[in-house]
């Protein structure tokens, strides 16, 4: 991997590309690993990771590493992860977009932006599917807990998740646990916000093409329809992973409450700017969703 591609899927995140996925984790002060270490916390964190190998370049034998620390390379079966170690704190504006608003507790985040060092993991594997890419780059967010992972971040789905909460609890296994996160736990963006000249407030998701689906929006009177918005949401991305069918503009779905359809964003409704978007709205008639 060439050493400014690594900075452009650092930089230029929030750009949706279908390829490289990556995601970047937070610590409290900057690692220093040897390629035996970090195969060993591979190795340990799960069997899937058994013959998992890495090696690692140091910054100061990598030119213009701009507080690159290491750089390593990590592969097993058909999958290479790059991943940098930087020993500085991620760019102040993407660590607002992706932790301010994030569904988790507000001591937590204190944690991410007290954070002196990241990490970016980029997938450069042959595996083709958005969702299995995301859920190896997790994997490996998952066996960084241990060396003090603090939050995992998204750019391209302006969201991040607790690290710890990648990882397999007494008795499950991490591969299920990652099977069964919701996409918009890390994977898929949610976001809540006011509009200038709109009553209530937009929620929309921020992230999904990468994953073949389209964005979902919806405008709703108040901040407590959030939890709903955000379980319809949740049950259409499970119906469209589990099926392979891609709702679009026209097509209705009911929740068992409301009957909605679905249509494009309107030309004044430029917030909703995304590669594929469908907004909700109420209707009359619609297939339930399960």
């Amino acid at each position: 991997m060439k050493l400014q591609e690594l900075f452009r899927a650092r930089r230029k995140a929030s750009a949706p590309k279908p390829e490289p996925l990556h995601l970047q984790v937070l610590f409290p002060e900057p690692l220093w690993l040897t390629a035996d270490e970090l195969t060993g916390r591979l190795r340990e964190s799960h069997p899937s990771l058994a013959l998992a190998r890495a090696e690692l370049m140091t910054g100061a034998i990598i030119p213009d590493s701009d507080n690159l620390a290491q750089l390593a390379r990590v592969w097993w079966d058909k999958h290479t992860v790059h991943v940098g170690f930087f020993a500085e704190p991620m760019p102040p504006g993407m660590l607002q977009q992706t932790v301010d608003f994030a569904l988790y507790d507000d001591a937590l985040k204190a944690r991410a932006r007290a954070h002196t060092a990241h990490a970016v993991l980029v997938y450069k594997g042959e595996e083709k599917a958005p969702l299995e890419q995301y859920g190896v780059l997790a994997k490996i967010v998952a066996a960084l807990v241990p060396l003090g992972a603090i939050v995992a971040v998204n750019p391209a789905g302006f969201t991040s998740y607790p690290a710890k909460d990648l990882t397999a609890r007494p008795g499950e296994d991490l591969d299920e646990v990652l099977r069964t996160l919701p996409l918009m736990a890390l994977f898929v963006g949610f976001a809540r916000f006011t509009v200038q000249g709109y009553s209530g407030i937009w929620i929309r998701t921020c992230g999904a093409p990468l994953l073949d689906m389209p964005d979902l929006a919806m405008h709703t009177r108040d901040y407590e329809e959030s939890p709903h918005a955000f379980l319809m949401f949740k049950n259409i991305f499970a119906a469209m992973r589990d099926s392979g069918v891609r709702f679009k503009e026209g097509d209705k779905v009911d929740d068992g409450e409301v009957q909605w359809k679905f249509r494009k964003p309107r030309a004044k409704e430029r917030f909703l700017s995304s590669p594929r978007m469908i907004v909700l709205e109420p209707d009359r008639h619609g297939i339930r969703l399960p």
